[in-house]
This record gives C-alpha cells, sequence and structure tokens, in this order.
C-alpha cells in the first residue's frame, strides 16, 4: 500500500549531489516545518504552506524568502503567491521542462534570460514517453476541483528565473553521469524515475490506470472530498527530510535523493550569483515545491550563514466535510490510516 504514497511524493517533488557537511553542522538549528494541517471548525480541514524570510545572521545584505509551494490548489491560494513572487526583486522557480517557460530561461545564446542570469544550458529535450500535452498534476487538479500551478502562476515576469535541472541532467545523474539510455535501450536509466514520468504523462499502464481512476473520483463529491482529505493528510504530515524515509527501497531513495538534493545544489548556485547582484534591500524567492524546503533550510543557514526571521501561511486548499458527506467518523479512519502508513515509512 505505501508504494502509492512513494508515487505520489515522488510526482510532487518533480513537477515543477550531497548537501555538504556544512548544511549539516551540529551547530545549525534544524529546518523548521513548511506544511501544517489546520481545522478553523468542525467541519473544515485546511492545507497550509507557509513563506519564509531568512536575513543574514551578521553582515546585512538581500532577504531570502523560502517561498514553498503545493502544486495543486485554490485559485485565491495562487493569487496572493503571484502578489507575493510579483514583489520580490527575483524569484528562483522550479521547472524541470524549462523550455516551457522560454522567455526567461538562457537557451545558450543570451536571448530571452533574466539580464540576472544564471547558468547556461541549451534548452532540455523532452524524456522518452512523453504523451502530447497530458499533465498528471493538471487532471488531479481539475478532478479535485482546484486549479493547477503551472496554469495559475503568471511566469511571464522580468523577475522570474528558472533554476532547476533538465529531464536529461536528471537522467544523467541517476546513471552516474553516464549518457541517458535511449527508448528501448537496456540499462543506464533509474527504473523509478522513468516510471514517474511515465505515470504523470499518461504513457504508461500505471498512467492509464491513474487517469481511470481521476475520472472516477471527479464524479463523486464525497470521493473528491476524501482525496482532498488525503492529500491534506499525506502532505500535512511529510517533516523533516524526504531522503531519511526509512521505508524507501534503494531505488526510490536515490531517486527522491536527486529530485531534491541535486537539483537544490544547483539551485544553491545561482542564488550564490544573484545574492552578490542584489543591494542589501533586496529580495529573492526561492519558489520551489515544499518538498525541498527542509533541504534548502539547510543550506540557507548553514551554508549562506541566514537566519529566520519572518513567516506568512497560507492555505494552499481545503476540504468542507459536510458538504462533501464525510462523517466524522470517516475522517477520523482515513486521517489515522494515512498516519499509520507514514509511521510504517518511517520505521523500516
Amino acid at each position: 500500500m505505501r508504494k502509492p504514497v512513494l508515487l505520489i511524493v515522488g510526482a510532487l517533488l518533480l513537477a515543477r549531489a550531497e548537501c555538504p557537511n556544512v548544511c549539516r553542522a551540529a551547530d545549525v538549528p534544524a529546518p523548521q516545518v513548511y506544511t501544517r494541517i489546520a481545522t478553523p471548525d468542525s467541519n473544515t480541514v485546511q492545507l497550509q504552506i507557509v513563506l519564509r524570510k531568512f536575513v543574514p545572521a551578521q553582515d546585512g545584505g538581500p532577504a531570502i524568502w523560502l517561498a514553498g509551494v503545493m502544486h495543486v490548489g485554490e485559485p485565491e491560494y495562487y493569487h496572493a503567491l503571484q502578489e507575493f513572487l510579483d514583489a520580490q526583486t527575483v524569484v528562483l522557480y522550479e521547472g524541470i521542462n524549462a523550455s516551457a517557460h522560454p522567455r526567461h530561461v538562457d537557451d545558450g545564446t543570451g536571448a530571452g534570460a533574466h539580464e540576472g542570469g544564471g547558468a547556461h544550458r541549451p534548452p532540455p529535450q523532452p524524456s522518452a514517453g512523453t504523451n502530447g500535452d497530458y499533465s498528471m498534476q493538471s487532471a488531479l487538479a481539475r478532478c479535485l476541483g482546484l486549479v493547477f500551478q503551472l496554469e495559475a502562476i503568471d511566469y511571464d515576469r522580468t523577475n522570474f528565473l528558472n533554476s532547476d535541472l533538465s529531464i536529461s541532467e536528471i537522467q544523467r545523474i541517476m546513471a552516474g553521469g553516464l549518457r541517458p539510455s535511449a527508448p528501448g535501450e537496456e540499462g543506464k536509466a533509474n527504473v523509478s524515475f522513468e516510471v514517474l514520468l511515465k505515470i504523470m504523462d499518461g504513457s504508461s499502464f500505471l498512467g492509464s490506470l491513474f487517469k481511470a481512476g481521476l475520472e472516477v473520483v471527479g464524479s463523486s463529491p464525497e470521493l473528491r472530498g476524501m482525496a482532498k482529505l488525503t492529500m491534506i493528510e499525506a502532505v500535512g504530515q511529510l517533516k523533516g527530510d524526504l531522503t531519511d524515509i526509512q521505508g524507501l527501497p534503494p531505488d526510490w531513495k536515490r531517486l527522491i535523493q536527486v529530485l531534491i538534493e541535486a537539483r537544490d545544489e544547483h539551485l544553491l548556485g545561482d542564488l550564490r550569483a544573484e545574492l552578490r547582484k542584489i543591494p542589501p534591500g533586496g529580495s529573492i524567492a526561492v519558489f520551489y515545491g515544499a518538498g525541498h524546503m527542509d533541504d534548502l533550510e539547510k543550506r540557507v543557514t548553514g551554508s549562506l550563514h541566514y537566519r529566520a526571521a519572518e513567516e506568512k501561511w497560507l492555505t494552499a486548499f481545503s476540504v468542507d466535510l459536510r458538504q462533501s458527506g464525510i462523517s466524522p467518523t470517516t475522517a477520523g479512519w482515513l486521517r489515522s490510516f494515512v498516519q499509520g502508513e507514514m509511521e510504517e515509512m518511517q520505521r523500516h
């Protein structure tokens, strides 16, 4: 039963290198939580994500906002995020399909790039198995009556700068630095990563089953409500470093490690470069999935010597139990089930 949970976690990390020892030094405070479950009343359950501000521990300098995000949410959530991001000097955002935002991604010629620059690289090529314009996360959002981040946030902003690895770069890391395998070629590929990609674009058997399941869930208010409640409970209980989950199979542990740590290591290089260009009164927002924030906070407080100074909690989405036809007994059972699954993953 835990494998679907792993797929959900992996998908949430992907939508959009090891951390140096200094990031894990004993004198660096443990990262704070970035997700929480709120119950403003007996019928409402909310998933909330924090925007956390960091400032230099000693010398003056630009502020860094770790802007964790849920990739599906309510329109009001993304409206609040858009206003926040537009107010920052620079926004470093995730996106392994960087060619989806050509105006602000350097293609190696300098055209369309943010004036602050970033690593020069050719635009990434689609991976094998790409299935047209289908997006599992977009389909998931529609099923739940929500919206997808990439369709709700306007990235056509001059202060937005893509800061991520491409699919081919991730594949190369997963293959131990070797050339990624071509479609149908044996070896040099991480099976879990390929499975995840094909689930997300609906091109595999599991992806087809997921699509069919979404159609069933979306046809019933109660099933839709239970699916939202399950996501709230699962994401709300994802605390700490996801690469430390003991129940992960070795292949999946390596995948989660790369999806988080290798991409964060790349991001840190861009972050250092932008910090040198922005005046002390400026700010940089790191706009990445909430699953990255634990690792990123270790890097920001350890390597960059910043400290937490302020936070803003936003509600990504909520579920009305009464309106969804979910009884308190069913909600309690579902909460206990998800909690049990998460604890089981931590124990093994």
